[in-house]
């Protein structure tokens, strides 16, 4: 797939505090990415910058080869549906409808009042009055809807149960597969939502340390599990993430080559994958989770 996005040396400074750091990366068309970090790593703030809504401190950012920011030819491909649209507080659904239907020239009139429907959302009530859950499925309509070439997705199932996530999915698949689209999602719901992703960003501390398709990132994660005393000599490498013990029995999650995993299994070692959701948890914490995250360890 061929680049759509290009970011060159991303920085952006709030005060004293870095929230993006020397972001170098593309993404590519017609695909949907997940943009995957702890809370505070930066991933409202790139976003932002994607979409021309705020100026990075330094870099530039392509959209196509050109220059997004200051660019009216750029700005109506790119919709930004916002985790938190505090703007819309006061206005009504309709209108908010309205609104998006002006601003937005790929709008789709036909799939709003579709989605509107689906999920049930009051028209004539303000934005300020919806339930969380509601709110994030009015910015799914505009982010569906707006047709856009590229469709930034920040935390958008926020408040939603269950059903309406995989509703949500659903949409999304049926969207990507009727026209050329390239979105980039940021969640933390990664397990369910895995299946969507064609490839992975991921962003710690305001900098991209991955960025690759999804089941290359995926594949070179490895639970090694078996007798401590074959495991053990191994929680040193810089391979390993993460180590659980219990009776005896060692868990090492690996990432990257497993070079000797034919001699690994004749010694009786089983090898597994790790879903992605794990793997997130344990590359971003590098083996130092909290309490509660290892009470969620592969022991649990």
């Amino acid at each position: 797939m061929n680049p759509i996005l290009e970011c060159r040396q991303i920085a952006k400074n709030f005060g004293s505090t870095e929230a993006i750091r020397n972001v170098t990366t593309t993404f590519e068309e017609g695909a949907v990415h997940g943009l995957l970090g702890a809370n505070g790593a930066g991933k409202t703030t790139l976003l932002h910058i994607l979409s021309g809504l705020i100026y990075p401190s330094q870099g530039q950012v392509l959209y196509d080869g050109q220059q997004v920011h200051d660019n009216p030819a750029v700005t109506p491909n790119i919709c930004l549906v916002k985790s938190d649209e505090r703007s819309w507080a006061d206005y009504k659904v309709k209108d908010l409808m309205h609104y998006c239907s002006l601003l937005l020239p790929y709008w789709d009139e036909k799939l709003a009042t579709e989605l509107l429907r689906k999920f049930r959302l009051p028209a004539k009530k303000k934005y300020k009055q919806l339930s969380r859950g509601m709110q994030s499925m009015v910015g799914i309509v505009k982010g569906l809807a707006s047709g856009a070439p590229l469709t930034l997705f920040d935390e958008p199932t926020l408040g939603l149960d269950a059903d309406m996530r995989e509703t949500f999915y659903e949409l999304m698949i049926n969207d990507c597969g009727q026209r050329e689209r390239t979105m980039i999602l940021s969640t933390h719901q990664i397990d369910e939502s895995s299946n969507l992703f064609q490839y992975i960003t991921l962003l710690e501390q305001g900098v991209i340390t991955s960025h690759m398709d999804k089941d290359a990132f995926v594949a070179q994660a490895h639970y090694l599990q078996g007798d401590s005393s074959q495991l053990l000599a191994l929680v040193s490498d810089p391979h390993v993430l993460h180590e659980e013990s219990l009776a005896g029995t060692t868990v090492l999650v690996w990432y990257g080559e497993l070079d000797n995993r034919v001699e690994l299994e004749r010694r009786g070692i089983k090898i597994s994958s790790v879903p992605l959701q794990k793997l997130f948890v344990y590359l971003t914490r590098k083996g130092n989770l909290n309490s509660e995250e290892t009470n969620n360890g592969y022991f649990s």
